[in-house]
């Protein structure tokens, strides 16, 4: 009874330790375990999804120009985007979610973030670079390899002059077999027939120690594989294995006295064998409205190797990111990787008709002049004009890139994307658009990459009202008569419209029409250089203001300049020095008043000793953007730029024991903004946060946070403490998990949230789950989530 009431009393008491800000609409954020080249998943528990339209994941890896954006997947209470392996480089990254809510506004995770508040930080620890040196050839983690066709090799083309490759020893089940090895050039193999079968079972653990020529041991590799019968081995080899799972959710929701049922069901299907894999995932839920974007979500994928990639439902195809990156794209997506010859195609809608709906109908002599104002049905209607909320046009999206070169060293790539709007799909709505890009990439690397240099640029065309069509014969002819001032043929006309009208709409709202002053262009190009533990990046980018691509909704244009990152790694990868400097200015078309320079400064230091010692994490930044045009003058004071940011940063993470094991992370930002310009938005921000997991038994664990923030934005203060703990316990042998959280907040904002979860492993691949979220805020009414969840994995 006694350890009952303990359990409950610390249940209520505890919380969780995701990392949480304060948000109307978020209550926190999760990310996993983040290692450099390992692609990394963000997830945001939402307090309710009821008022949000679309969540986006800004991120950007240290030293970049800009932040990257991802469509973040909403499901349930939950939004999630996984950050491509490519961007996860130490030391940290650094990111911020961008919440579009239904009535329009936009809002951001943490707040203020356009007011100078710090994004929030994931630390990214490398990899040990002896892991890159030494290499297993034979075998691969996990395989079953027969009696007949056992084969162990490891490859020393990387490794350094000081290693003693003879001196390598090899163990299997702690047994040396280093006798049996043979040495040849840079490979050491042990061969089937030589290899010892007098163990007990068909599990082999492979240790491999590999010695400098001093003596010492230099670094140890293990592997663990199968060997079994050449009949098991062919039937392990053609079999399909398969796995899957089905999830549904029915809750409650009560906000602000408005009690709202959602229901959802979720179902994931993986099947591989015979070197193909297949997967499939659904998920549905009773917010789908046909006058809202989708929200259900289907997938099914299958990939051939590296050879063959097929995606159907909605994907997020990833092209040069001047093409089309981090948009949702429902319809067909692929692959085909041959060597030499590559192509890659998508091709789908990114936005859903949505029927608009009329407001008020007009007359012709008394129509006013609006941006929703459009012509309408006389005859269905029973006037021309009318106001309405618009409506959404159907977009198909349609990119291809046919690549030359396997992209180790050598590939050239050349892409077309095309973007329209289904001028029919809806009867209510206004300037439909097109839009064309074409570009090229290229990449060519020397020594093993350690030498690359990589290129892209792309041209762009917009229209902006493909509602008419084209221009026609008629039209062409009354503007460019005998004698018009443009001195263009009418007939030369018609031949260009003829021929660019294959491509896209061709009338007066096509543009732009200044291809020498390089407004529709983008382009970029880097040179990596990565010698002595030193990974040097050197980039140039270009963006005209008027470059658009429908396939890239968060680029930014309008901007030049350079970024320069230097990575220094040292202690085997257990020490990184990072630098940071990059120069942009826009106004590259004069299209503004005066040009604004923008210059950061970035430095880190980062230790990850992976054992016996805190992951320390130090960093600091100085943005500055300046126009140039002094505040007290007359014309153009209310225009001027000039603001400096300093922003330091400390985070720390360790595992240790201490009567029982504790895994904790202490972090800490403070940021200062000076702004002598015409907005004059000084800002200081500070934040400090803790967390401390304690594991006091097999069954149950505990959770203790506190998270301080300070800020003043423009002379108006707001501070607010929140202390966090919770805790999970696993009863009625493991069948049982009781989860507890409990979030107060003080200060300038208060809140009081309390989460309590409790799943139940019914049967041996069945669970239920019941959730209930509680949210008060002093003053207001406490809103509610209550909830059933069931699980079923096949």
């Amino acid at each position: 009874m006694k350890k009952t009431l303990y359990i409950f009393t610390l249940l209520v008491l505890v919380s969780s330790g995701i990392f949480a800000q304060i948000s109307n609409y978020i209550s926190g954020v999760k990310v996993g375990d983040a290692k450099e080249k390992n692609p990394v998943t963000v997830i945001a528990d939402l307090i309710s999804a009821e008022n949000i339209s679309e969540i986006s994941l800004a991120y950007k890896p240290f030293g970049e120009s800009e932040f990257l954006k991802l469509e973040m997947m909403l499901a349930g209470n939950a939004a999630s985007a996984t950050i491509p392996l490519d961007k996860v480089q130490p030391p940290y990254i650094e990111y911020y979610l961008i919440i579009n809510l239904k009535s329009g506004e936009p809002q951001t995770y943490p707040l203020g973030i356009s007011e100078g508040v710090s994004p929030l930080q994931i630390s990214v620890s490398g990899v040990s670079q002896k892991d890159k040196e030494i290499i297993v050839l034979s075998p691969n983690e996990g395989e079953a390899l027969s009696t007949d066709e056992q084969l162990i090799s490891i490859s020393f083309v990387r490794a350094p002059e000081s290693i003693d490759i003879a001196k390598t020893k090899f163990f299997l089940n702690g047994k040396d077999v280093s006798d049996i090895a043979v040495v040849a050039g840079d490979i050491i193999v042990l061969s089937g027939e030589n290899i010892p079968t007098d163990f007990a079972g068909s599990a082999r653990d492979l240790r491999i120690e590999i010695y400098s020529k001093d003596g010492s041991l230099y670094h140890t590799l293990k592997r663990t594989f199968q060997v079994v019968s050449p009949e098991v081995a062919a039937a392990i080899e053609s079999q399909w294995k398969y796995n899957g799972s089905l999830r549904g959710e029915s809750r409650s929701e009560n906000l602000n006295s408005v009690g709202t049922w959602y229901n959802n069901a979720t179902a994931n299907f993986n099947a591989n064998g015979s070197g193909i894999q297949l997967s499939a995932y659904g998920y549905l839920t009773s917010e789908e409205k046909a006058e809202k974007q989708p929200y259900n979500r289907y997938l099914a994928t299958l990939d051939a190797g590296d050879w063959l990639s097929l995606k159907a439902g909605d994907s997020y195809p990833r092209f040069p990111n001047l093409i089309m990156e981090g948009k949702r794209l429902r319809g067909f997506s692929g692959a085909l990787n041959l060597g030499f010859i590559n192509v890659q195609a998508a091709y789908g809608e990114t936005v859903r008709d949505v029927e608009g709906k009329i407001i008020q109908t007009y007359s012709a002599s008394n129509v006013p002049l609006g941006s929703d104002i459009i012509a309408i049905d006389k005859v269905k209607y029973g006037a021309p004009f009318a106001k309405a909320n618009l409506g959404t046009y159907n977009r198909k999206v349609l990119a291809v890139r046919p690549s030359f070169g396997s992209g180790e060293n050598f590939q050239l790539g050349f892409s077309y994307l095309h973007a329209q709007d289904e001028v029919n799909s809806i009867e209510f709505g206004a300037r439909p658009q097109e839009n064309v890009v074409v570009g090229s990439d290229f990449m060519l690397a020397f020594d093993d990459q350690n030498i690359m240099f990589t290129s892209q640029a792309a041209v762009s065309l917009l229209n902006k009202d493909i509602s008419n069509g084209s221009l026609t014969d008629a039209q062409i002819d009354s503007i460019f008569t005998a004698d018009n001032s443009y001195d263009v043929n009418a007939s030369d006309v018609k031949k260009y419209r003829d021929y660019i009208d294959k491509f896209i709409t061709v009338n007066q709202y096509l543009g732009p029409w200044n291809p020498q002053e390089f407004a529709s262009l983008g382009a970029e190009a880097a040179l990596s250089l990565n010698y002595l533990n030193n990974n040097v990046r050197a980039s140039y980018i270009y963006r005209g203001n008027d470059f658009q691509s429908f396939g890239q909704s968060f680029i930014r244009t309008d901007v030049r300049g350079i970024n320069i990152v230097d990575r220094i790694r040292m202690l085997d990868n257990k020490l990184f020095f990072s630098f940071g400097y990059e120069d942009l200015q826009d106004n590259l078309q004069n299209t503004k008043i005066a040009t604004t320079k923008f210059k950061t400064i970035s430095a880190s230091v980062s230790i990850f000793p992976r054992a016996d010692f805190p992951n320390i994490t130090v960093g600091y930044n100085r943005f500055t953007n300046s126009n140039g045009l002094p505040v007290s003058h007359p014309q153009n004071g209310k225009y001027a730029i000039d603001d400096e940011t300093n922003r330091i940063l400390v985070q720390l993470s360790y595992d240790f024991i201490a009567g029982i094991k504790h895994s904790s992370s202490v972090s800490f930002t403070t940021s200062s903004r000076e702004d002598n310009g015409a907005a004059n938005s000084d800002a200081q921000f500070n934040n400090f946060s803790l967390n401390l997991n304690s594991f006091w038994e097999k069954n149950l664990m505990s959770v203790f946070g506190l998270v301080y923030s300070s800020s003043e934005i423009s002379g108006t203060p707001f501070d607010y403490f929140t202390i966090s703990a919770g805790g999970r316990y696993r009863m009625l042998e493991d069948k049982l998990t009781l989860t507890a959280t409990l979030s107060p907040s003080f200060g300038d904002f208060e809140r009081q949230a309390l989460e309590f979860v409790a799943d139940y492993n019914v049967l041996k691949n069945l669970n239920l789950a019941f959730q209930t979220r509680v949210y008060r805020i002093p003053g207001k009414t406490t809103n509610s989530i209550i909830g059933l969840i069931t699980r079923y994995n096949i």
